[in-house]
C-alpha cells in the first residue's frame, strides 16, 4: 500500500468529517426558543403583578390614617350633635307640717308633729294662732329667693342676723322665710296653703333643714 492510498483512508474515515442534521438543527432552535418565550413571558406576568400590586397600594389608605379619620368624625359629629350634660346635685323634697289654728311644733325632729300650745315656747319652734305665724326666739328671717339658692343663702342670712321678722307674721300662700330653730339649725320654709280663721284656720309649710 502507497502512501497516497494510506491518506485517501484517513480522508474517509467517518471520524474526520462533522456533518449537520437539518432536523435536530430545527429541533434545537425551536427548544431553546420555546425556553426563552417562557422565560420572557414569565418576567412579564411578574412585572404585571408588581405593579398591579403597587397601584393597590398606593389607591388604599393607611390603615391606622383611616381609623384616626373615623374616630375623628365620630367625636366631631357627637360633639356637634349631643349637648353634653351638666351634672347637677340632686334636691332634696321638702318635709311638709300642717298646723291647725293654736298649735306649734318643734321641727328638730324628725317626722314634726304639731302640739296643742298657746305659743313658740321651749323647744317649739313655730306657732300658728288662726292669724298669724310666731317664732321662737325671734328665728324667722325675710327671705326673697327661690328653694335651690335657699341652700347657701339662709345661712348665710341667719349668721348676719339681716331682715329678722320683729314678731308674728301676716302669712300667704308662696310666702317665704329663712328660720333658725330652738337647737339653731338654719332652714327655709314656703307657705304651702293657709286659710285665714280664728277657730278653723290652718296652715301648711313645706321646709328644709339645713344639718
Amino acid at each position: 500500500m502507497t502512501n497516497n492510498d494510506r491518506d485517501r483512508k484517513k480522508t474517509n474515515r467517518p471520524g474526520n468529517h462533522k456533518t449537520s442534521d437539518p432536523a435536530v438543527t430545527a429541533a434545537l432552535v425551536s427548544r431553546r426558543g420555546a425556553i426563552l418565550a417562557a422565560v420572557i413571558t414569565a418576567m412579564v406576568g411578574l412585572i404585571g403583578a408588581v405593579l398591579v400590586a403597587l397601584i393597590n397600594t398606593s389607591a388604599q389608605p393607611a390603615k391606622g390614617a383611616d381609623d384616626r379619620g373615623t374616630h375623628s368624625r365620630s367625636s366631631s359629629q357627637s360633639a356637634a350633635g349631643t349637648p353634653q350634660q351638666e351634672d347637677k346635685p340632686a334636691q332634696t323634697i321638702p318635709e311638709q307640717v300642717k298646723l291647725e289654728a293654736d298649735t306649734a311644733v318643734d321641727l328638730d325632729v324628725p317626722g314634726a308633729t304639731p302640739v296643742s300650745a298657746p305659743g313658740p315656747n321651749g323647744d317649739l319652734d313655730l306657732h300658728f294662732d288662726g292669724s298669724n305665724l310666731a317664732s321662737n326666739r325671734s328665728g324667722l328671717f325675710y327671705y326673697h329667693g327661690t328653694e335651690q339658692e335657699a341652700t347657701t343663702q339662709c345661712p348665710k342670712i341667719v349668721s348676719e342676723g339681716k331682715g329678722t321678722v320683729p314678731g308674728p307674721e301676716v302669712i300667704f300662700t308662696g310666702g317665704q322665710h329663712c328660720l333658725r330653730t330652738s337647737k339653731g339649725t338654719v332652714g327655709w320654709l314656703s307657705v304651702n296653703d293657709v286659710k285665714i280663721a280664728t277657730n278653723s284656720g290652718y296652715l301648711v309649710l313645706n321646709y328644709k333643714l339645713f344639718r
